[in-house]
């Protein structure tokens, strides 16, 4: 089962991967990189949007309109 934002999650716990100029990848530090579980989610920018991927139960999408914005849908808690 996918747990995602069932578990709370502060800034630190998250580390932001750029993979290209419009790709990121976002991965709890919490979790060993080796473990699929990891990853919990992708931001993708799409003519000045951003559309986040969050691996939770279902997969759910949501559209923002900066990075740090979307960054932070994946902060759970307040640090």
């Amino acid at each position: 089962m996918i747990t995602g934002r069932l578990q709370n999650r502060t800034p630190d716990d998250i580390q932001v991967d750029a993979l290209s100029s419009r790709e990121w990848r976002i991965c709890d530090n919490r979790i060993a990189q080796d473990n699929a579980l990891s990853l919990i989610g992708f931001i993708d920018k799409h003519h000045g949007i951003y559309e986040v991927m969050e691996f939770i139960d279902p997969v759910e999408h949501s559209h923002f309109p900066s990075l740090e914005t979307a960054i932070s849908h994946f902060i759970t808690t307040d640090p």
